[in-house]
């Protein structure tokens, strides 16, 4: 009489399951850091645009944007640092005194940072005092502002 013998096959499958799992931990590593740091580049670009039925509908804005070093003049992003804002020889006050000349025309549309609002109360009280047409808008730290090019209504 024969005997059975029985031949039993085990498969370990550790050294499998241990891949499969530093294969996910890394997948996982890797997801976390992209999301991460295209979330820290994240910049959108808001453009500030007048009213149709405003009482300026027939003038051009100019835009200054206010933040906690002083006021950038745009498109051509000029900055004119906190300091010398009052001063009669800024770049400020030569646009200022341009814009009076032809307040018909053109006015300013002020972007306010929120760090900017000191910065800001200067600009208004130098526009007030210079007969000069504004408008504001509260901006939000994250948005990168968007002038339009001359001679086009809206940003690219």
């Amino acid at each position: 009489m024969r005997r059975r013998q029985s031949h039993h096959l085990q498969l370990d499958l550790f050294p499998f399951l241990s891949i499969l799992a530093c294969t996910i931990g890394t997948l996982i590593l890797l997801v976390v850091v992209i999301s991460a740091s295209s979330l820290g580049r994240e910049r959108t670009n808001v453009q500030i645009l007048a009213r149709e039925n405003a009482q300026n509908a027939e003038r051009t804005p100019r835009y200054l944007e206010c933040r906690r070093e002083g006021v950038i003049m745009h498109p051509q992003k000029v900055l004119v640092p906190k300091a010398d804002l009052d001063k009669p020889t800024s770049t400020l006050a030569i646009l200022l005194a341009n814009l009076r000349r032809q307040s018909d025309r053109e006015y300013i549309i002020i972007a306010v940072r929120p760090d900017g609002f000191d910065c800001f109360e200067e600009v208004r009280y130098q526009a007030e005092r210079a007969g000069v047409a504004l408008g504001y808008e509260p901006f939000n730290a994250e948005w990168e502002l968007c002038v339009p090019a001359p001679g086009r209504s809206n940003c690219p």
